[in-house]
């Protein structure tokens, strides 16, 4: 009897520690939200970044479609010839090369807008108390967020602050 009287006066002492822990570290939460890419495109690298992406687009294309017709005739049963083989498998090679060194330009190209957007959301975040921000895409396609007010979208403000980076 007096080992549960014990526990219990234990756990209830736990209990109000937490509580007490828990109401001293209260406060407003305020959460917003922003595209962070749609700032990124308007930032003064945003256009080279974004030309990058197309010609990525179109170079990864066009090998992929020499690689497919490749595939496509391995599939259906037909053998490759020796050239069929090596031209697949230098087709496969050169895509990955292509795919690592527009990463690599896209990223370098970046950077700065990344970091300014970054810095200017900090910014925005310590002069308005938000203790959140979250990006939107991010958000969305991780399925975070079900709903979420319109006037908490941060994003105009941050373009705002960007485009006058100029």
């Amino acid at each position: 009897m007096r080992r549960l009287t014990l526990l219990g006066i234990g756990a209830a002492f736990v209990v109000a520690l937490l509580a007490n822990n828990l109401t001293a570290q209260q406060r407003p939460t305020k959460v917003v939200y922003v595209d962070s890419q749609a700032a990124i495109r308007a930032h003064p690298s945003g256009a080279q970044i974004e030309a990058l992406q197309q010609q990525a687009a179109a170079e990864v294309q066009e090998l992929s479609q020499s690689l497919a017709a490749l595939e496509q005739k391995a599939a259906a049963g037909e053998q490759l010839t020796a050239d069929e083989s090596d031209r697949y498998s230098a087709l496969r090679s050169t895509l990955t090369a292509v795919q690592n060194r527009y990463l690599n330009e896209i990223n370098a190209a970046a950077e700065p807008a990344v970091t300014a957007v970054n810095d200017i959301i900090a910014q925005l975040a310590q002069e308005n108390g938000y203790t959140l921000v979250l990006d939107a895409v991010e958000a969305a396609n991780l399925r975070l967020v079900v709903y979420a007010d319109a006037d908490l979208d941060i994003t105009p403000l941050v373009i705002e602050r960007v485009e006058a980076l100029q």
